[in-house]
């Protein structure tokens, strides 16, 4: 298992599953694993037919733990969204969730065990691309014996693997949901997350992979690395609006003044001190080269392959995923005759908003899945 179950450690041990892929599996850019594991979690019951499962993919930064499941639980990244009657209504919708291959809440990653050495498998870890990510979880959704989904949805990270499973299987996805993301990714997003990186790679106490058996070990580089990344998940108005220039004491330092650095620094520690470094360096380089057209002559080609019903959404004010990658991809789909719509949320809360904004998406979600909703022709 991974060395950072934090996030998940509220939750019933019978409601986290793991499926176990027991063969070598092969990747995208020539490595290999000999075997990979992934812990899903499941909410609502698959019908006799098993037609009803929607296949949810998270973000970078999120655990398979979506929603609750007893009023025990911690709540989920998407608690208010899944549940009898929500958006992913889960009287008649089977949901799955898998934690990331990659990742390191719970499923294979750089911090899981390496059989052949006894230790973290590290930067020993292969490459792995977002196409790897999404055919580990076409593996779990054939294991549950499910031969075409009700539907694929996902936010950021998990938009880009939405858009993946649904172009490397067209015949298994009746419909597809993506949320801020996109089909491939862009210079500003790519330097954002560069810089991250470097932050990560250039603490001493990295040791170039190799901390997992240190007592000090990487964390105020992730705390870091994660406060960049606060920075593009929300907009410039929200910032004034939120913030503004208020402070949170007098005099001169240069440690936390304003609100925003508080804020900043609050929401660093909160995933900086549960999350492997080696883990956010692989997941965020699968984003930085991931695109639809990866093996393909152009992107257009690579976009074709997704025949499913699509819904694609963005944020006027996401920096990350900016509005015009989302319309770009919309038209190649209407393009090559997909049934596909646009919806486009006038929202502060940028890259977020679909953490924040819930009554929007719990609308367009539920509609969508329910055959209802196709978006806004533009």
């Amino acid at each position: 298992m991974g060395h950072c179950l934090k996030e998940i450690a509220g939750v019933s041990l019978g409601d986290l599953k793991t499926y176990y892929y027991k063969k070598p599996f092969e990747l995208l850019l020539g490595g290999s694993l000999d075997r990979f594991h992934l812990v899903y979690e499941t909410w609502g019951e698959l019908s006799e037919k098993r037609d009803n499962a929607i296949l949810l993919f998270s973000g970078l930064s999120a655990s398979s733990h979506a929603s609750s499941h007893h009023r025990q639980d911690l709540p989920g990244w998407w608690e208010a969204m899944i549940g009898p009657g929500e958006a992913l209504d889960t009287d008649t919708f089977f949901i799955i969730c898998a934690n990331h291959l990659g990742s390191c809440f719970g499923s294979l990653g750089p911090g899981s065990t390496n059989e052949a050495t006894g230790k973290a498998f590290g930067p020993d870890f292969p490459p792995i691309m977002i196409r790897d990510m999404s055919r580990a979880a076409h593996e779990l959704v054939s294991h549950l014996g499910i031969e075409k989904l009700h539907g694929v949805i996902g936010t950021s990270l998990g938009g880009m693997l939405t858009l993946e499973y649904a172009a490397c299987f067209p015949d298994e996805v009746g419909s597809l949901l993506m949320i801020s993301a996109t089909g491939r990714t862009g210079p500003q997003s790519i330097a954002f997350r560069y810089v991250q990186r470097l932050v990560i790679l250039n603490d001493p106490r990295f040791c170039n992979g190799w901390y997992y058996d240190q007592a000090e070990k990487p964390e105020s580089a992730m705390v870091i690395a994660r406060q960049i990344g606060n920075i593009t998940y929300r907009s410039r108005q929200e910032w004034n609006k939120r913030f503004g220039r208020r402070r949170t004491g007098r005099g001169f330092n240069f440690g936390v003044d304003f609100q925003v650095e508080a804020y900043l620094d609050h929401m660093g520690h909160k995933l900086g001190d549960s999350f492997d470094p080696n883990s956010f360096l692989y997941l965020s380089k699968a984003m930085d080269l991931y695109s639809l057209g990866w093996g393909f002559s152009t992107y257009h080609q690579g976009v074709q392959r997704i025949k499913c019903r699509s819904l694609i959404i963005g944020v006027n004010s996401d920096i990350l995923f900016p509005l015009d990658e989302q319309v770009e991809l919309y038209k190649i789909l209407l393009s090559a005759g997909v049934e596909a719509g646009l919806e486009v949320l006038d929202s502060p809360s940028g890259h977020d908003a679909f953490l924040i904004d819930v009554t929007f998406f719990h609308e367009k979600v539920k509609a969508f899945f329910e055959g209802q909703g196709r978006g806004t022709e533009l």
